[in-house]
């Protein structure tokens, strides 16, 4: 199973749009996590086709930012159990009848009110004891070797997050790739940033059900965030189409 999250910077014109017809060719997910997708559920159903994944679930933009979709192909058994406008979860059932939780993530990229993000983390800990993946863009990285250019994050943010990983007994399953997932393409030299803000983060449980999982930070197209791509390393079941929306707000 092949599961991509990627912060794609809004949908709304023809570079963007080529880019995620580009990652579903090259890539081929059975899981798609778009973040700031910046368009409602209407505007996003022509996706379903384009991308060849029917199965859809959006979480709508505020304004004119946000946005959250998720997309699995046929005879992927998920089922949503909750969202808000910084995450989706999910849980997945394998060949073999395991059942896993997915959350695709999307934090809060303001400073003051990072502290959400944390606490939504705690909230889905204790929903449920099954292996748990979390995967996207937390607006935070964990250590200033993280980031390139501009000022140093400060401790105690970094030690905030690397506190809730913690709590949640989340690690981190690395990468293949460009440490960086995300520049500010800035034209002055003096104010080009680089950081690691993309990420893929696994309990323990889930991390020995799956000992052979690749983490790639792929090819970032149009957006200035890398897709992250997720290969478990073994074939999920071709079972029952689900597509549930019978899920809970938080």
């Amino acid at each position: 199973m092949r599961l991509i999250a990627w912060n794609c910077r809004g949908l709304g014109n023809g570079p963007a749009v080529r880019g995620l017809l580009d990652i579903q060719k090259r890539e081929a997910p059975d899981i798609l996590f778009l973040l700031e997708t910046k368009h409602d559920a209407k505007w996003m159903e022509r996706f379903r086709w384009y991308l060849h994944m029917p199965n859809l679930f959006v979480k709508d933009c505020v304004g004119l930012g946000g946005g959250l979709a998720l997309f699995w192909r046929k005879g992927i058994d998920l089922t949503v159990n909750s969202m808000s406008k910084y995450h989706v979860y999910a849980t997945i059932k394998e060949e073999d009848s395991l059942l896993w939780r997915f959350t695709g993530i999307y934090g809060e990229p303001r400073s003051e009110e990072k502290e959400k993000t944390w606490r939504l983390l705690r909230i889905l800990r204790d929903r449920s004891n099954l292996p748990w993946l979390c995967c996207g863009d937390f607006n935070e990285i964990l250590f200033n070797c993280e980031k390139a250019g501009g000022q140093p994050r400060s401790e105690k943010s970094m030690d905030n997050f690397r506190q809730a990983l913690v709590d949640c007994d989340l690690h981190d399953i690395g990468y293949e790739g460009d440490i960086f997932t995300w520049r500010n393409h800035h034209h002055r030299a003096d104010r080009y940033v680089k950081e690691r803000l993309d990420r893929a983060v696994a309990n323990s449980e889930w991390r020995n059900h799956f000992p052979l999982v690749r983490v790639i930070n792929g090819d970032p197209r149009h957006s200035d965030h890398r897709p992250i791509i997720v290969e478990l390393g073994g074939e999920g079941e071709e079972g029952v189409e689900k597509a549930n929306g019978n899920y809970e707000e938080i």
